[in-house]
């Protein structure tokens, strides 16, 4: 399955390291940062054969939601993390602890 990005406006999907290794070059300079680096190190590595292309895949997947630019899709997983999300706030009534 693909992973869903956002750059500019436009939505790309990324199928493979290679893909997520040229989207990363493609990334502005002001925004690279200790994230941006692991995924790109992640993406090298697994180019090299020194890492499994799943490995880097999901440092690449962690670097895309810090960044904000993952695009979720809708579905089984997007509905549990809303349920998660929801259960952790507070119910109507409730004093929020201090």
């Amino acid at each position: 399955m693909p992973l869903k990005v956002r750059m500019d406006g436009q939505i790309e999907e990324i199928d493979s390291v290679s893909e997520a290794a040229d989207f990363l070059q493609r990334w502005p300079l002001e925004r690279r940062g200790h994230v941006y680096r692991s995924a790109l190190n992640a993406c090298s590595a697994a180019i090299a054969a020194q890492i499994s292309e799943s490995d880097a895949m999901k440092v690449f997947t962690g670097f895309a939601r810090v960044a904000d630019i993952l695009v979720a899709e809708s579905g089984p997983s997007m509905m549990l993390e809303t349920r998660t999300v929801q259960s952790r706030m507070p119910k109507q009534g409730r004093q929020v602890p201090k």
